[in-house]
């Protein structure tokens, strides 16, 4: 009975082999690392784009209710006994120790009654230490009882800057605020995102 040669792998062959395994493993790792890493960033993008827009939506919709008053005919037929307290309401300045015009003060009638009822019907918004903050109990730029908006895990307010402007109109005086504001991710300040826009103020006088 004639006996066959086994055939196998040298030891050269195995080192081989096995190092063409291990480059093979490093080279998945890499891939696979790279691609949590974009995931994580993108994420992180989208978390930072969400929460920029969704609070500068809302000072957008607030302040184009500027001024609104339910009985503005009143500034018409009996001008004398008309309220004027929603009047060239808009006040810019800052809380100290932030950049010049990042703070906005002004007033509507919430509860559309005609008539200014104090802190209910005074809003505003500013940043403080990178954080967006809603105007509380009629509260003033430079002083505390803000409310904070925004997650200063989610995102950090890098610049917000309000600027007014006025133009005539047809026996109109029409008011406009110009919204600049940019943000980065907390974590990385690579990931950042600028936004601007322009309210116009129609209840202004």
């Amino acid at each position: 009975m004639l006996m066959r040669k086994q055939q196998g792998l040298s030891l050269i062959e195995l080192m081989i082999t096995i190092s063409l395994g291990l480059l093979l493993m490093a080279a998945l790792t890499t891939v696979f690392s790279n691609t949590l890493g974009v995931n994580s960033r993108s994420l992180q993008l989208s978390q930072l784009q969400e929460e920029a827009t969704a609070v500068m939506e809302l000072m957008v919709s607030d302040l184009r209710r500027t001024g609104y008053r339910a009985d503005a005919n009143e500034l018409l037929t009996d001008p004398d006994n008309a309220s004027t307290a929603f009047n060239d309401s808009i006040v810019i300045s800052l809380f100290p120790g932030e950049a010049a015009n990042s703070c906005i003060e002004f007033r509507y009638d919430a509860n559309q009654d005609g008539a200014f009822n104090g802190a209910p019907e005074a809003f505003g918004y500013r940043v403080r230490e990178g954080q967006i903050q809603r105007r509380q109990s009629a509260a003033a730029c430079n002083s505390g009882g803000w409310q904070t908006l925004t997650s200063a895990d989610m995102l950090q307010v890098d610049s917000l800057q309000f600027v007014l402007t006025e133009r005539m109109l047809v026996n109109v005086n029409e008011q406009i605020v110009a919204i600049q504001m940019s943000v980065s991710a907390p974590s990385d300040a690579t990931l950042s995102r600028e936004f601007s826009t322009e309210v116009v103020i129609r209840n202004a006088y």
